[in-house]
């Protein structure tokens, strides 16, 4: 894989502490496994649920990465992630192996009121 770098996107839409811990696994497993992603927070997203808070990770090296090794680090990221009680995983997205752009996001669970 490319250079061992994980930036964080600038796009921060939240400071809320769910969102920072998923932020904070997702860049260790990425820096752990040598991928440059970027990661940016969104609200709402094309299934129309309004207020749901997503990290989406967008892969960003120089060299394309084969879907098998994009897989292998999502699976990673889900393995780190499933503990935390912080995902609804029903409404976590992986990007289609035909697709040029290797994306995943996860949605973040609202936090309990």
């Amino acid at each position: 894989m490319d250079k061992l770098n994980a930036e964080a996107g600038q796009d921060t839409l939240s400071e809320d502490s769910s969102t920072q811990k998923v932020r904070k696994v997702i860049q260790e497993v990425c820096t752990s496994a040598g991928a440059t992603v970027a990661i940016q927070e969104r609200v709402g997203d094309e299934k129309n649920q309004p207020g749901r808070r997503h990290l989406q990770v967008t892969y960003t090296g120089e060299r394309p990465m084969p879907y098998p090794q994009w897989f292998k680090l999502v699976d990673s990221i889900d393995a780190a992630l499933d503990p935390s009680g912080l995902i609804d995983w029903e409404f976590s997205e992986l990007s289609e192996e035909n697709e040029d752009e290797r994306m995943a996001a996860w949605a973040i669970l609202p936090a309990a009121e």
